[in-house]
């Protein structure tokens, strides 16, 4: 399990690959207990607008935040962003720079998060691990399946 998660940390460029949501600031994209999971690996310069990402709080890195971005803007080589929660009214009021971010949403999972807050650590994080290992081979089967099938139809082509 510890090599999975290490392994997942590497793959994904961020040391904290999974969180889980715990506002309704994100609703209806995302909503409270559902597990998403970031990469990072130097993305920075790649946003763009819409891109729904987590940052630790300008104010407090003790809190992580996860909205959408709602404009990007460069000053003197200074690159910040202005977010909103889809469910709030108005823009977020500070600023998030590069320091700030730990790293774009790829993958959102439904609801399982309820469960790990249920559950006291340590044993929520194995049961997080263990979803996402399951959840990690079931796409590489996914995956490993499709060439399979384009290869089949190629065959048969030629036949």
């Amino acid at each position: 399990m510890l090599s999975f998660w290490l392994g997942l940390r590497f793959l994904l460029g961020t040391q904290d690959p999974a969180f889980v949501v715990s506002s309704g600031s994100m609703i209806p994209a995302l909503n409270v207990g559902d597990i998403i999971i970031i990469r990072d690996g130097g993305t920075f310069g790649t946003l763009v607008n819409g891109d729904i990402i987590v940052f630790n709080s300008p104010y407090s890195n003790n809190r992580v935040i996860v909205h959408r971005i709602y404009s990007i803007s460069e000053t003197n080589n200074l690159v910040t962003i202005i977010t909103k929660g889809d469910n709030n009214p108005s823009p977020d009021g500070w600023l998030v720079t590069e320091e700030h971010y730990l790293g774009t949403v790829i993958l959102t999972i439904p609801k399982i998060g309820l469960l790990a807050s249920i559950i006291s650590p340590p044993i929520n994080y194995l049961i997080m691990g263990l979803l996402l290992l399951l959840i990690f081979i079931s796409e590489l089967k996914r995956i490993e399946k499709k060439p399979k099938k384009e290869e089949e139809s190629n065959k048969s082509d030629t036949l």
